[in-house]
């Protein structure tokens, strides 16, 4: 008996990588309309004692109506890992994540996302 397997190579691309400068608003790292995998990489390295950085991550399901949040994590004072990895999330219309430095001096926050289709 003979079996035969296909794979299929699936592309990765860049979608958006930056430097955020936080200024105490909820502000987007990332806003992707489209069909693909989502993921990246928020890097809280700058955080120290007295911070506090929520990031929240947002999907439209239906085009043209508002996007309702899926997930929220807070993070406080300085990162012992700070390296956040942006779970992969299936888009088939439009997903958004965001960052808000809620207390202390105001940080620079490097970022980067990929897809895959």
């Amino acid at each position: 008996m003979s079996v035969s397997v296909t794979t299929s190579r699936k592309k990765l691309k860049a979608i958006k990588s930056g430097n955020l400068h936080a200024d105490g608003a909820e502000q987007v790292l990332l806003e992707f309309v489209g069909v693909a995998t989502v993921s990246g990489y928020v890097d809280l390295s700058e955080m120290q004692a007295g911070d506090t950085v929520i990031i929240r991550q947002y999907i439209m399901l239906t085009m043209g109506k508002e996007y309702q949040k899926y997930a929220q994590e807070s993070y406080v004072g300085a990162q012992e890992q700070p390296m956040i990895y942006i779970t992969p999330k299936k888009s088939d219309n439009a997903l958004k994540v965001t960052l808000q430095q809620a207390t202390g001096l105001f940080k620079n926050f490097d970022n980067n996302f990929i897809g895959e289709d």
